[in-house]
């Protein structure tokens, strides 16, 4: 940074050295458009040809060990249950 640079230029600076966002190398709906088993297939063959990185880390991901669940522990005392109360006819006693 020079001595002459103001902050606005030093910004546009950055955002020039920036990396740009990668567009998607596959059309929205390209897999949608295969009509049959074998286009489909195709489709997924392309997808993955192009977006290597993507699908090694959709892999990854699956093949990761899911975490050790907690055990719960059950309450120290059973609940008692009411027993229910007995009603005559037309719900009198």
């Amino acid at each position: 940074m020079s001595t002459e640079d103001t902050p606005e230029e030093f910004k546009k600076k950055l955002d020039a050295l920036k990396p740009k966002k990668k567009k998607l190398a596959v059309p929205d709906g390209f897999l949608e458009s295969a009509k049959s088993y074998e286009g489909k297939l195709e489709a997924i063959k392309i997808i993955s040809e192009r977006e290597k990185d993507r699908v090694i880390l959709m892999f990854k991901k699956m093949l990761e060990p899911e975490p050790p669940r907690q055990h719960v522990e059950p309450p120290a005392k059973p609940v008692p249950k009411q027993p229910a109360k007995k009603k005559g006819m037309f719900g009198k006693k």
